[in-house]
């Protein structure tokens, strides 16, 4: 698949994919691949071995070992029997063990939006199911695939027939090469996916949807189960399923890099993804209490170990997003609205001090992204509660840090965005346009040191739709006027392609939806005009195939010159030509409109033709 993005081979963050699943320490792995999937560190950090299987090796390795766990990060799609394959990997696998298997949704949200489908190379070609079952012109067949992709449903036959045993799905977002959340069917809330997500495009050039302006509402509304881009599959026959509801990876923050699971049994688990992260834990975990000492309302958590290592631990929260609360509120009670923004004001105000040296210490994170909504006290104040308060500076204003929330708040609003502008809530909170340039450069080193933007600066680039590409090809898709016709059929020698040609297949197509352009064979052109073309019938074939205006063309030999042989293979709906046969077919027009077909006649370009070109140039010789 050609894509706009092009993704480094070995990019850390395709680890986001199984980095928040907690495999066991203990436990012996087995990858089948080529060892190209990304993930390999990843499983010799967390696992005691880790063993590489290519496709083909796995009866034989079964007959002498099995593993805890086996990850199938890219074959099921290029199985020929995919319910044999999942038997075959289940079959290494201890009583307890854990099979991981991906897959591509060919019902993928990307695919909706317009990209190239990954195995053909066509959009929309997998959402159409390949074109199973239906019969196409010889010329006109599918490019040949490397594998198949699935969907949903289609997976589930699959491991039924392979007797597969439980199974759970998850639902990478973006998608598994680059997620940066993972979903399942028993969390739906797609706040994060706006104000988190950073999306990357797939094929620019044939691309008419923004995925990252669907996403939210589709999680929301339950749809991932069919729209998700990706599939992870998680099997057991006689082992217990993770019990992660949700996960949030941030993996493009290096040694500070965290992955944040909600748990079914009702807790919040943040990990660190590497060693060194759990200063980060222990630094969170103080952050809060200090918030708490100054009056912030912060959610209550604990640094805590276990054979994974250290981790924050907090309850889960069953409030509401502030940015779903605010979202609400811009358009319905924007009082409301702004009472909620001089709280959050008022908070970080509260919680910032002088420090004796100069300068100011700053949370610079309490933001509705990092906050739930519990609702109102009996006088009407908003009850919040802020988490995840892991940033602080102490070169710093509050100004700034409520420049920040008020920018990227609007940064995943469109409901505010249409409603006021970010400029508005920056001269309420004393911003000034002065100040500006200094908060975004300050702003911009701030993220470039904890997003590395050194390694990851063509992901942000990437993070870019081209909109006016988008554009473009919705306007090529607006509909346009009807044309009389869905199919039209003109022959024709044209040999010697002129001028005079194009603007009749050109007429043609203004008339129809369709166009198929006969081309007489050498032989029955020489039967008709009583001499041979000078171009070969293969040769004006490929001039007329390049022209824009020409959907199919085809070799008319003796067996289809007749007009209702042609409509019998064709099914055309009108059948063109030039006027000087008009009142000559009258009975096989009368037959035409027997079947729902017609004949129209067009007036040939006056001055030039291929005899006239052929004379010249026998004259000029």
């Amino acid at each position: 698949m050609t894509e706009t993005t092009r993704i480094p081979r070995n990019n850390i963050l395709r680890e986001s994919l199984l980095n928040w699943y907690e495999f066991r320490k203990d436990a012996d792995l087995a990858e089948i691949g080529d060892g190209g999937s990304g993930l390999t560190d990843l499983f010799r950090r967390t696992c005691r071995s880790v063993t590489l299987l290519e496709p083909g090796e796995e009866e034989a390795q079964a007959a002498s070992r099995k593993y805890d766990y086996v990850v199938v990060p890219d074959q099921l799609e290029y199985e020929p029997d995919p319910a044999a394959a999942v038997r075959k990997w289940l079959s290494l696998l201890r009583p307890e063990g854990i099979l991981l298997i991906c897959a591509d949704n060919r019902f993928g949200l990307k695919y909706f939006c317009g990209a190239a489908e990954k195995h053909t190379g066509l959009p929309f070609c997998g959402v159409n199911g390949y074109f199973g079952g239906i019969t196409l012109p010889e010329e006109e067949q599918l490019p040949e695939a490397d594998g198949r992709s699935f969907s949903r449903r289609e997976i589930e036959a699959v491991l039924r027939a392979a007797g597969a045993g439980n199974s759970r799905f998850y639902y990478p977002v973006p998608d598994r090469r680059m997620p940066q959340m993972i979903f399942t069917d028993a969390y739906t809330d797609g706040t994060n996916i706006s104000e988190r997500l950073i999306d990357y495009n797939y094929e620019d050039r044939s691309m008419t949807g923004i995925e990252h302006r669907i996403l939210p509402e589709a999680a929301e509304g339950g749809a991932l189960p069919f729209l998700a881009n990706d599939f992870l599959i998680e099997i057991t026959r006689g082992g217990v399923l993770s019990d992660i509801d949700y996960a949030l990876v941030t993996t493009d923050r290096g040694e500070n890099g965290m992955a944040v699971t909600i748990r079914s049994g009702g807790s919040v688990i943040k990990r660190p993804l590497r060693k060194k992260g759990e200063d980060a834990v222990r630094n969170l975990a103080a952050l809060t209490e200090e918030l708490r000492s100054r009056g912030v309302p912060a959610a209550e958590c604990t640094a805590e170990e276990d054979g994974q290592g250290l981790f924050l631990k907090m309850p889960r929260i069953r409030g509401e997003s502030l940015t779903k609360i605010l979202d609400r509120l811009v358009r319905e009670d924007p009082a409301h609205f702004l009472r909620i923004f001089d709280r959050i004001y008022g908070y970080i105000r509260q919680s910032s001090s002088p420090l004796p040296g100069g300068g100011c210490r700053v949370f610079t994170d309490l933001a509705p992204c990092n906050c739930f909504w519990l609702g109102t006290d009996e006088d009407g104040t908003d009850r919040l509660l802020f988490y995840d308060q892991e940033f602080v500076t102490d070169d710093g204003s509050p100004e700034f840090a409520m420049f920040r929330t008020i920018k990227y708040y609007f940064a995943s609003s469109p409901a505010a965005r249409s409603r006021m502008s970010a400029e508005e809530l920056f001269d309420r909170y004393g911003i000034s346009k002065e100040d500006l340039p200094r908060f975004e450069e300050k702003e911009a080193v701030f993220i470039s040191s904890i997003r590395h933007t050194g390694d990851f600066g063509w992901l942000y680039e990437a993070a870019r739709p081209h909109y006016a590409s988008m554009l473009a090809n919705m306007k090529k898709l607006r509909k346009e006027p009807a044309k009389p016709y869905r199919t039209g059929y003109v022959p024709g020698v044209f040999d010697l392609f002129h001028t005079g040609h194009l603007r009749l297949i050109e007429r043609c197509k203004e008339r129809c939806d369709y166009l198929i352009v006969g081309v007489l064979t050498d032989e029955l052109a020489e039967y008709y005009k009583g001499r041979k073309p000078v171009i070969s019938c293969e040769n004006r074939m490929a001039v007329i195939r390049g022209l824009r205006a020409v959907d199919r063309v085809i070799p008319v030999g003796f067996d289809i010159t007749d007009k209702l042989r042609a409509w019998d293979a064709l099914h055309y709906d009108c059948h063109f030509s030039g006027d000087d046969h008009i009142g000559h077919w009258n009975d096989v027009l009368a037959e035409l409109r027997k079947r729902g077909s017609n004949m129209e006649f067009f007036s040939y370009t006056e001055g030039i033709s291929s005899t006239s070109i052929r004379n010249e140039i026998n004259t000029e010789s």
